[in-house]
């Protein structure tokens, strides 16, 4: 072998080398599966699992939706209802849906990522560098029937979704032939953690809408506001109370956090005992019930479940 040659040779050898190592050590990027097919959503489009088995939500409505479906997450935002919170026991909470701990995410090596646009743009690459993610939005909570079609379709459970929708209209049209005549005026009301502020949900909200199907009158002041409009409450100072009033007040908090959770609680114990509430027409005639904040965006078939069950409780008469 010439001197040439040798030389040449050893440069390829060394190549040869380098080459592997490369291949050994850099990073890749998560590929998308073999077997998948395209979605289109708000952020892009997104090669989804053809049967996705391990499925992260990163809000509620997300979660929900899946159970509706029959799907337990692997993992989920901390901020659930605490209905939804109850139904989830053992599995993973990743943080506020706004800022998910990423780290932990890819601990569970999804392979599906679903929330609302607003929570995931601004970590959309590096979430899908983890799995497939896919972004779903909805105008107001009354738009709740919208994003669970597209979960299912996301899923690949069109059939399941549609199933579950038949029965909850099958349920409302039941209910709907058991409304009086006037039919009875709900208010809904959320005391806020924040002193002295009560938040009315009008008519384009999750429980709102439900009234509407089955065919509820709501007080002047939340008879208002549809699907395409964003805004889906009504912020009103104690002064602003009898507008709260109804035939029936359904009332309920929030809070993301236990302690916003408390501080509610508390608000919501000072106002029952404010002479101004104490006057309305529900508050003497004993038609205030508390209810859950599904009420007002509980968003999922699982949650219009139980704002059924809550009107059969409180807002159907029995027959005499």
């Amino acid at each position: 072998m010439t001197l040439k040659n040798w030389l040449l040779h050893g440069l390829l050898m060394v190549l040869v080398a380098v080459g592997a190592i490369a291949c050994q050590t850099a990073p890749t990027a998560n590929p998308a599966p073999s077997d998948c097919r395209m979605v289109q959503h708000p952020l892009g489009e997104t090669c989804v699992p053809v049967q996705p088995s391990r499925v992260v939500a990163l809000n509620h409505t997300a979660a929900g939706n899946l159970l509706s479906l029959g799907v337990t997450p692997i993992g989920v935002a901390s901020n659930l209802l605490p209905e939804l919170d109850e139904r989830l026991p053992g599995v993973p909470r990743l943080g506020q849906s706004e800022q998910i701990n990423l780290e932990a995410l890819a601990v569970l090596q999804p392979d599906l990522i679903i929330g609302a646009t607003s929570e995931l743009e601004g970590n959309y690459d590096k979430l899908s560098a983890i799995a497939p993610t896919v972004a779903f939005e909805m105008q107001t909570t009354a738009d709740w029937q919208q994003p669970f079609r597209f979960h299912g379709q996301v899923l690949g459970l069109n059939s399941r979704a549609e199933a579950v929708l038949n029965q909850y209209q099958q349920r409302v049209e039941a209910l709907r032939n058991q409304v009086g005549s006037p039919p009875v005026q709900v208010s809904l009301v959320r005391v806020m953690a924040q002193s002295g502020q009560i938040s009315l949900y009008l008519k384009n909200c999750f429980g709102g809408s439900i009234l509407a199907d089955i065919g509820f009158a709501r007080p002047p002041a939340q008879d208002k506001g549809t699907p395409e409009q964003s805004s889906f409450t009504k912020l009103i100072g104690r002064e602003a109370l009898p507008e709260a009033d109804g035939d029936v007040i359904l009332l309920f908090t929030f809070g993301a956090t236990p302690e916003i959770a408390a501080e509610a609680e508390t608000e919501s114990d000072r106002l029952r005992t404010d002479p101004l509430w104490q006057s309305l027409r529900a508050v003497q005639q004993n038609q205030v019930h508390g209810v859950g904040h599904y009420w007002g965006s509980g968003n999922s078939p699982l949650a219009a479940e139980w704002v059924l069950a809550d009107i059969e409780r409180y807002l159907i008469k029995p027959a005499v």
